[in-house]
């Protein structure tokens, strides 16, 4: 995604903030190299089950928060809506909160609110807030576009169809998916073997006529990825052992 040369300039003429509301000012700072760390999106499930998902700062704190999604799936879409309009600051909007103060969203294209901040005590605060969210995506979306290492990456086809990649340390690809009809489906099976990918349990070592590949089934018993093919079953074992180790610290998105 291309940051505009106005909006980079901008980014470069402000000091850098977080957007973590306090009730003593809305002291908003990052110093040292939390100000240099790239934003994160973070997915969680509330106590009703619902899924929601965060923007956070590069020091961790948060800048944005979700509505209520019944699925993993539709946070996924949620947050890469961020990611989309994200890094534009005419997409906030900033407005007084019903008791006090200042809130603001995050709006996509069709107008449709995709993510609140907190309410901060001044109008200049929830301004430096957008800044933070602007800076917080644009870093985000650097960061992946610079990693070449080990990475979760979902790819479109000449059909429209999607799938993901699971690249290891050394870039090469160890997992390879299944076809989605969307992009947050084809993220959603990446985190399905993030999860399930940790366990020995999970992992399926088959013999073909070519070599040997291993596969990674869901908690509902699905294949959701598939090796690539290794000429002796050493290797093939020593991959499925170092893919579990992997996917305790992969990032997905």
């Amino acid at each position: 995604m291309k940051i505009a040369a106005s909006l980079t300039a901008l980014l470069l003429s402000l000091s850098t903030f977080t957007a973590c509301a306090t009730t003593e000012g809305d002291e908003l700072s990052e110093t040292g190299d939390e100000a240099t760390s790239a934003g994160k999106l973070s997915f969680f499930t509330a106590t009703d089950g619902q899924w929601h998902f965060n923007l956070k700062s590069g020091n961790g704190s948060i800048l944005l928060t979700s509505e209520a999604y019944t699925a993993r799936t539709g946070a996924i879409t949620g947050a890469l809506s961020v990611l989309d309009n994200g890094v534009d600051p005419a997409q906030y909007v900033i407005k007084p909160a019903a008791n006090g103060g200042f809130g603001v969203s995050l709006k996509a294209a069709n107008g449709q609110t995709i993510a609140f901040a907190e309410v901060y005590s001044t109008k200049s605060n929830a301004t430096r807030a957008v800044t933070s969210c602007v800076k917080a995506v644009t870093s985000l979306l650097d960061k992946r576009e610079a990693t070449a290492g080990a990475r979760a990456e979902v790819l479109v086809g000449s059909t429209g169809k999607f799938r993901f990649n699971i690249f290891a340390k050394n870039g090469k690809i160890v997992l390879s998916s299944e076809q989605y009809t969307t992009e947050a489906a084809a993220f959603n099976g990446a985190f399905a073997v993030q999860t399930e990918g940790q366990n020995a349990a999970a992992y399926t070592l088959s013999e073909t006529t070519s070599g040997f590949h291993f596969t990674v089934k869901a908690q509902n018993g699905e294949i959701v990825g598939t090796s690539e093919v290794y000429t002796t079953k050493s290797a093939a074992q020593s991959a499925m052992t170092s893919l579990q180790s992997l996917l305790k610290t992969l990032v997905v998105l």
